[in-house]
């Protein structure tokens, strides 16, 4: 069972001061909400307001918040929430979060309908001979209350301050633009002792759960998943079904499948949609969604916020039924089936000494790539020499390098970040010169771990004098395993050529000038096309 907030009281950001400290800067509190309703000559009612949603159904919501108010459709209104600070009203509590949208905003467009309502009862009352108070709004017409045949179209009187502005009353403003704006007196500055009301709504949420383990991997089914709201009054139950939907999905991930994954070295493991598992409609479970309708005595739309309940509520629910499954007291989101099995089965044991899987995965069956070239750059072979043996210049070279140090005489470790086509990550490599003929002859091997794959391999460099400039002729063989190797070799092979090929025009531009041949055009294209980054 959970409380959820609405609206929130910026004022509680000034807890982080002392009361003096508080006296001094002068009080902080409330949240204002704007709205404008604008009618054209044509009767075409438009608004606009201090929310910029990201796909919550706010524009729906407000139409038919300012339809029912002026007796129209929803369809009649245009909303446009694309917010510009330079000419639409707003205060420094704008924005879309806290739930503040039913309990504010939606509340904002109200009063400014309403405002467009009383201005339009009293020109229309003279035209259709009955006082302001009994002129009445619905289908597209604005009437005499008492006798519904006495009407006239919305669009007629809409457009009388238009095009006939000497005939509305003396006392009326000009225009067919409102702007509501709401303030609730609930949410007043901290006081002395630290005490604040945070929020102007508090909705409830109440949900209960059952769930089947299996007791062989430790997977985690959701039998049944109930969910009770009481969000005051439903403004759209459609909307807010979505809404609740989508934050029960998002608190399921974060139950059962979202984590972010580091080895011991710190390095992150779940940096690509293949490991970080979010539920897709497979995995989602489809809750029973039941409401209670209890108004809120502070919002004239009695409306609270709903749509982040059950991102607060649905983690805890599933853990807490897992808990109880298993007879614990305690559990750690999220959910994952090797962390239940533990649980079940205890700890797994160490392999048998002797045991070489891990070395396997690095060095076991994979995709073989090998390759030779050569290029020419504009320095003596002494220049190149120096140049390969230099720690900053080397990581300088390497492809996508973050970080080399140095381990041992001419031993490097690196972190490096690649890509090929849709595969990338964060690598953890090793480095090391060998067989070291100065300046003619090394040997570079090597290799990368990480998340998507290991590789390993070596290669020859020969520097061979080429007058003013060295011929640098290189092989190489490489092992690749893991998901990189899943995208394909021939994407693997032209990836490679190219990574090699990048690494001699870095040596290049470390010594300071450019290969005298100059790459083909298209293998930029192709480079960006495989997705192959440094």
């Amino acid at each position: 069972a959970v409380v959820e907030p609405g609206m929130s009281n910026l004022g509680y950001l000034s807890t982080i001061l002392t009361a003096e400290e508080r006296d001094r800067a002068g009080p902080k509190n409330g949240a204002v909400s704007m709205a404008t309703v604008n009618v054209d000559p044509l009767g075409a009612v438009s608004v606009n307001a201090d929310t910029v949603p990201q796909g919550q159904g706010h524009a729906t919501v407000l139409s038919q918040i300012v339809a029912d108010e002026l007796g129209l459709r929803p369809s009649d209104i245009t909303t446009a929430l694309d917010l510009d600070t330079h000419k639409d009203p707003w205060s420094i509590a704008a924005g879309s979060y806290s739930c503040r949208f039913t309990p504010g905003t939606a509340v904002a467009a109200k009063i400014a309908a309403g405002k467009i309502r009383a201005k339009l009862s009293r020109i229309a009352a003279p035209m259709l001979n009955v006082p302001a108070n009994a002129v009445e709004f619905g289908e597209g017409r604005i009437f005499a209350a008492d006798n519904p045949d006495n009407a006239l179209k919305f669009s007629r009187v809409a457009g009388v301050t238009h095009w006939a502005p000497a005939t509305m009353p003396d006392d009326m403003e000009q225009g067919m633009r409102e702007t509501g704006v709401w303030s609730p007196p609930q949410i007043d500055a901290t006081n002395a002792q630290d005490q604040t009301n945070s929020s102007l709504t508090y909705g409830f949420v109440f949900d209960f759960c059952g769930v089947e383990i299996d007791p062989d991997t430790g997977q985690t089914r959701i039998d049944r998943y109930v969910t009770m709201h009481d969000s005051g009054r439903l403004l759209n139950p459609l909307i807010a079904e979505g809404q609740i939907l989508g934050s029960f999905i998002q608190g399921l991930g974060a139950a059962l499948y979202e984590e972010f994954v580091y080895d011991e070295e710190g390095n992150f493991l779940s940096g690509t949609f293949s490991d970080y598992l979010v539920p897709s409609a497979c995995e989602a479970v489809e809750p029973l969604i039941l409401h209670m309708e209890t108004a809120s005595p502070f919002t004239p739309l009695g409306a609270k916020g709903l749509a982040e309940g059950n991102c607060i509520s649905t983690p805890v629910c599933l853990a807490n039924a897992v808990c109880d499954a298993l007879d614990i007291q305690h559990i750690t989101l999220p959910l994952t089936p090797a962390k239940v099995a533990e649980l079940i089965h205890g700890e797994e044991p160490p392999p048998p000494a002797g045991a070489t899987g891990a070395a396997q995965a690095k060095t076991g069956p994979g995709t073989g790539l090998r390759g030779a070239g050569e290029t020419l750059i504009p320095a003596p072979p002494e220049t190149v020499w120096r140049t390969l043996l230099d720690p900053a210049a080397l990581a300088a070279t390497i492809p996508g390098c973050d970080r080399l140090d140095l381990v041992d005489e001419n031993e490097y470790r690196a972190t490096v970040s690649l890509g090929v086509g849709p595969v990338r990550g964060r690598f953890v490599a090793w480095v090391k010169l060998s067989d070291l003929d100065a300046p003619r002859a090394a040997t570079l091997s090597g290799g990368l771990d990480g998340p998507l794959g290991s590789a390993v391999g070596s290669g020859q460099i020969r520097l061979d004098p080429a007058g003013m400039a060295t011929r640098v002729g290189y092989t190489y063989e490489v092992t690749i395993s893991g998901k990189v190797a899943a995208v394909g070799s021939r994407m693997l092979e032209s990836a490679s050529r190219l990574l090699v090929k990048q690494f001699f025009e870095r040596l290049a531009a470390q010594i300071g000038g450019q290969p005298l041949t100059a790459a083909a055009p298209w293998w930029r294209r192709l480079l960006a096309w495989l997705g192959v980054t440094s």
